[in-house]
């Protein structure tokens, strides 16, 4: 067995120096004793160059069709642009894939964000205040609510981020009494889970969610 002269410690597998000081060891090596580590399987980083890769061909040949015939318009602006909506909601969820609480909160702030753009630079027909962002509030905060439940995650670890989805419910109050939504039903119901979601945070988790204010606030 080998021994380390400077720490008085005998040191098993096949080893030259002391994994502690780093000074050479003295005496017999063993078999090392220490499993061998394989590479770590990078599937996820392949795949994603394999995906920029291809969004980057779509591209150029959508650019290069479109330039060829101008007169169809420059649809291909659309296309990139869509292209590059989806890598964006993408990266964020690769990004925060560690933190599913975190990666649901900055999916709403993205998508809701890109939706209201695209309707906007699209001539703003209302669909993203009418149905989207009034079906995806309340689906972001069902997606919340399971995943406390499945991870058993502690109040400190999701009431920050559960608060936010449930307060960005209340966003399409803001069109509604502007009278800007053409169809008001699905803001009414946004609007109503948001409130039921809210008192029951309140009912359940008060005293935590000030607990952690307080803690995040400093105060």
């Amino acid at each position: 067995m080998l021994f380390c002269e400077q720490c008085k410690v005998h040191v098993k597998g096949a080893l030259h120096r002391c994994p502690l000081c780093q000074s050479p060891l003295s005496g017999t090596q063993e078999e090392n004793v220490y499993p061998v580590l394989l590479p770590a399987k990078r599937t996820m980083r392949m795949f994603l160059r394999l995906a920029a890769m291809a969004t980057v061909v779509v591209a150029v040949i959508c650019s290069a069709v479109n330039f060829s015939l101008p007169q169809t318009g420059w649809w291909s602006v659309l296309v990139i642009a869509a292209l590059a909506s989806t890598w964006l909601v993408l990266g964020v969820t690769v990004n925060k894939r560690g933190s599913p609480m975190k990666a649901i909160v900055w999916q709403l702030g993205v998508i809701s964000v890109t939706t209201f753009l695209w309707d906007v630079f699209t001539g703003f027909a209302g669909w993203s205040l009418d149905f989207v962002l009034p079906i995806f509030i309340p689906c972001a905060q069902l997606a919340a609510f399971i995943v406390v439940m499945a991870l058993c995650l502690r109040p400190a670890e999701y009431l920050f981020c559960m608060t936010f989805c449930i307060l960005a419910g209340f966003l399409p109050l803001i069109p509604l009494l502007c009278g800007t939504i053409g169809i008001i039903y699905p803001s009414v119901i946004c609007i109503g889970i948001s409130l039921v979601a809210l008192a029951g945070l309140l009912l359940f988790k008060g005293r935590e969610l000030k607990d952690d204010a307080v803690r995040r606030l400093h105060l």
